[in-house]
């Protein structure tokens, strides 16, 4: 009895989990427009959903292929950077962030890096080749990192890791939850169902 109503407590708390903070604007494409590109600096407010938390990044616009849309960001302003997103998570659900990496191939160093890093969890380091590539053919790659909420809102970080004003571009971020919370919805829906017909049946033998 006490699984079920926990359960359902679960469920009837989904819809405003999930209409609270959602994770947003993975793809970098609104914000103040960039033109060719602008630099942003810590604090300032230009890509809607993120913070430039260290540093300064550049806000890409037209400056070269974007890895989707028409936007993206080199985590290299004037030099490093990392921006960070924070949004609501269900403690203890593991969650896949998929995104897209390239590197600004205007200079040095051609293997460019950043860091992922999700609140509670081991950060993970990821590496691009430029070499081949140029602002018209950039090469992204697709990468993936996972992370297990901790708490109820997690804080998603990308830092680069290149000493130079050339860094690591990133572009279609996506964090999706595993399973997806309307499967849990079905899935404690139907624990709900279950416990509510052994119950009828339990009455009705008792009085058989």
């Amino acid at each position: 009895m006490k699984t079920f109503a926990l359960g359902l407590v679960a469920l009837l708390a989904l819809p405003a989990a999930a209409n609270a903070t959602a994770f947003s604007n993975g793809g970098f494409e609104t914000g103040t427009t960039p033109g060719s590109f602008s630099t942003v600096n810590a604090g300032g407010a230009d890509i809607s959903g993120w913070d430039v938390v260290s540093g300064s990044v550049d806000y890409i616009g037209s400056y070269w292929q974007a890895g989707e849309g028409a936007r993206s960001i080199d985590l290299n302003g004037n030099g490093i950077g990392a921006i960070a997103q924070t949004f609501d998570t269900f403690i203890g659900v593991k969650y896949v962030v998929d995104f897209l990496i390239a590197g600004n191939p205007d200079g040095t160093p051609t293997l460019k890096g950043l860091d992922v890093a999700a609140t509670g969890n081991a950060a993970a380091q990821f590496g691009f080749l430029t070499t081949g590539n140029d602002k018209n053919s950039m090469g992204w790659l697709s990468k993936r990192y996972t992370f297990v909420a901790t708490g109820t809102s997690t804080t998603l970080s990308f830092t680069s890791l290149d000493q130079s004003a050339y860094g690591t571009a990133l572009d279609g971020v996506n964090v999706a939850a595993v399973p997806e919370p309307a499967t849990w919805a079905m899935m404690f829906g139907g624990l709900a169902l279950v416990g509510t017909q052994m119950r009828r049946r339990k009455t009705a033998l008792s009085f058989a």
